[in-house]
């Protein structure tokens, strides 16, 4: 009966030190990832940002043609606007208001364009890094990935708990 009772002790003790070895030895971590460096430095978001400011550029060009028409009316005006009668300012004042009008049109529809390609761009580059993340939580044996953005969603991390860098030449390195 001793024995048994010696025994059945050892085998306690051995279990129980079992699992706090597999608790400790267990790589259950919580780490993040830093988005903004994240876009910063991932190339394929380096390319789509590249991409979506060269795009914009062609842009800028007719905005400024345009804001160069409203100026010259403008400058018209301001020469002969006290020489025409009132019919004739009126009428250069309808010009300048139309001008400004499509000026303030085609900004909002470049606007709008530029934004919903940024979207469909970048939807492809964060479903790409969402993918990789999951993978890569997993073969890791995190139990979370945080993401920390700008404002500042992570008030305080623990040294090594930052595997932005790690992540960048992952996915990098895919190509």
């Amino acid at each position: 009966m001793k024995l048994n009772n010696t025994l059945l002790f050892v085998l306690a003790l051995l279990a129980v030190l079992l699992g706090t070895w597999s608790l400790i030895g267990k790589r259950d971590e919580i780490v993040y990832v830093d988005t903004a460096k994240l876009f910063q430095e991932y190339s394929e978001a380096v390319k789509v940002n590249q991409k979506l400011g060269e795009e914009a550029k062609k842009y800028e060009g007719n905005i400024d043609t345009l804001m160069q028409e409203i100026q010259g009316a403008l400058k018209d005006y301001e020469k002969s606007g006290t020489k025409l009668d009132a019919s004739g300012r009126a009428k250069q004042e309808r010009l300048i208001t139309e001008k400004q009008a499509d000026l303030q049109r085609y900004q909002s529809v470049v606007k709008e364009k530029l934004e919903k390609q940024r979207q469909q761009e970048f939807s492809g580059v964060v479903n790409t890094i969402n993918g990789f993340l999951k993978e890569y939580g997993k073969r890791k044996g995190y139990r979370m990935i945080l993401i920390a953005n700008p404002s500042g969603t992570i008030a305080y991390a623990k040294d090594g708990t930052d595997i932005t860098e790690d992540i960048i030449k992952e996915l990098n390195a895919k190509k």
